[in-house]
């Protein structure tokens, strides 16, 4: 696969950063909620992950480690305590500013369909997840709070909100078999999102901006393209958080016909102040021959 942009001696880049509003959100319940022990542990028996957890609140004792988690607030580490998590736990009923997608198109394009949409709408509690601090290593700090709120919303039969990638995912979704690299792969930790316009669909990734890095995005693409340009936007995402990002200015993907990388965005009401690129083809009218392109090579 051509992926690398077309340059000399591509380097790796300084090490990522987190996005201070780099959190997700667990929809769980009804019914009894696990014990912390059940989620971490300092063995990881039992399916737990392999951690501490206690609760923030003033004179509690360690059997309640061993009970139902209650509405609070709980501190949850890796065992070297590089990693530290904040947990919350609400009753849905006291966050009243928290709404699900209402219309058939946003639920769709946000995966909240079928049984995930039915957890959802039944859920008791609110569960938020965020980083306190985290390895500068950064990926096994990252794999550890996926590995949090998987385990969590398996045990309280939950879905998890993940706002920057703009979608709901059940917990095998952060367990994904033959990931694109064993320690992170963006299908985790972003999406793809495609959105029909009048000159073809507007594809593009959500979720880099967890890293403080730009989305990526492509213009003008055929239905039968759609796939082909998803796998394209997916490979760039994962090489960029591997620390080898593609730049404006660049080119990249099939030598014979490479897509240009150019700062975006024609639709920057959608972004907010997230910096995009695009890649597209040489007249800058849409991606298509590019995509084909790459497409037709085997891709």
């Amino acid at each position: 696969m051509r992926l690398w942009p077309f340059r000399k001696g591509a380097k790796q880049e300084s090490p990522l950063t987190l996005n201070k509003n780099f959190y997700l959100s667990i929809l769980a319940g009804p019914g009894p909620l696990p014990p912390m022990l059940q989620v971490v542990n300092p063995d990881g028996s039992n399916g737990a992950v392999a951690g501490f957890g206690a609760p923030l609140s003033e004179g509690v004792s360690k059997d309640m480690l061993n009970q139902p988690l209650l509405v609070g607030s709980y501190a949850i580490t890796t065992k070297n305590r590089d990693t530290v998590l904040l947990f919350d736990l609400f009753e849905l009923a006291q966050v009243p500013h928290f709404r699900l997608p209402e219309d058939p198109k946003s639920l769709a394009e946000a995966g909240l369909v079928g049984e995930k949409l039915a957890l959802a709408k039944g859920a008791q509690y609110l569960m938020t997840l965020t980083f306190k601090g985290y390895s500068p290593e950064l990926f096994p700090s990252v794999r550890f709070f996926l590995d949090v709120a998987s385990r969590i919303a398996e045990l309280s039969n939950g879905v998890i909100a993940d706002p920057l990638a703009e979608v709901y995912r059940d917990p095998k979704e952060f367990r994904l078999p033959g990931r694109l690299d064993p320690r992170l792969d963006f299908r985790e930790i972003g999406s793809i999102k495609a959105v029909a316009l009048s000159d073809g669909l507007w594809i593009s990734t959500r979720g880099l901006a967890k890293f403080n890095l730009p989305e990526f995005e492509m213009f003008g693409i055929p239905m039968d393209l759609r796939d082909g340009a998803a796998r394209m936007l997916i490979a760039a995402a994962q090489q960029t958080l591997l620390g080898l990002p593609m730049k404006a200015g660049e080119t990249a993907f099939a030598p014979g016909t490479p897509l240009y990388i150019v700062v975006g965005s024609k639709k920057s009401d959608e972004w907010g102040d997230r910096p995009v690129l695009e890649f597209t083809d040489e007249d800058g009218r849409g991606a298509a021959k590019g995509v084909r392109a790459w497409v037709d090579l085997g891709n």
